[in-house]
């Protein structure tokens, strides 16, 4: 059912995938812009959904499937009433911004899903273009009641050297609330979480891969407000060190 997928047998491919590295429940979510919530585009995802549980349940025991989506804020306002909006009907939803750039005033959209008593999750922030040196606008989201959801490619270098600097910003400052694939069934990339959990456990942040990749996304799923990570420093300093090159050195 997400939007990735070009066929059933690509998305339960992917699946396979996340059940053998360990992962037990998978909250699928394909794009929607805010300015269409009931398209075509939903009622094709719905489509694929019912189809999608049908034939994970009964081959791939043990893996629980979830509803959500990945809601481009293209309008200022909408409405998230419909749990089938939402991360397995929780309040918490997952957004990401137009054209990975930065808009003004960002924060005061965020706040404005958090004044209907929902918990927007950032997607990928760390892909966005239009920060500034000291990635300033961030405590304004999370002081806005975000959480930041970054991909963990971006930790391996998967999407370029600069965005992987900026995902190790995030971490060491304790930006970062949960890890995802941000997959999308799509069959050139892989949806496995196992090489990002082994970064972090390699860099002595077996607690810091804990709350990112299991605790955390355990508690959305479940409608409770996630662990707090904290700063991070590895093993060597080296997320504090990427920190500071990013400060231009202060």
């Amino acid at each position: 059912m997400d939007d990735g997928a070009p066929d059933l047998e690509s998305a339960l491919a992917a699946l396979r995938t996340l059940l053998a590295d360990g992962v037990r429940a998978v909250a699928a979510t394909p794009h929607l812009n805010a300015s269409d919530l009931n398209g075509t585009r939903r009622a094709r995802a719905e489509a694929g959904w019912q189809r999608l549980v049908e034939v994970a349940k009964a081959s791939l025991p043990g893996l629980e499937l979830y509803r959500g989506y990945e809601i481009q804020l293209d309008v200022p306002e909408f409405d998230l009433s419909d749990a089938g909006l939402r991360l397995a009907g929780s309040r918490f939803v997952l957004v990401e911004f137009q054209a990975f750039t930065v808009p003004e005033r960002s924060a005061d959209a965020l706040a404005r899903i958090g004044e209907g008593s929902y918990v927007p999750i950032i997607a990928h922030p760390e892909r966005y273009w239009g920060y500034d040196r000291s990635h300033s606008v961030v405590p304004e989201w999370r002081a806005a009641g975000a959480l930041l959801q970054v991909n963990s490619g971006s930790l391996l270098g998967e999407y370029g050297e600069h965005i992987r600097m900026v995902a190790q910003r995030f971490l060491s400052e304790g930006w970062i609330d949960v890890l995802a694939s941000d997959n999308h069934a799509r069959p050139n990339r892989s949806p496995s979480l196992r090489p990002a959990w082994d970064y972090l456990v390699r860099r002595g942040l077996a607690r810091e891969a804990g709350l990112l990749l299991e605790t955390n996304p355990q508690r959305i799923l479940g409608d409770e407000m996630p662990v707090t990570v904290g700063p991070v420093e590895a093993a060597g300093g080296v997320f504090k060190r990427v920190a500071r090159a990013l400060r231009g050195g202060r």
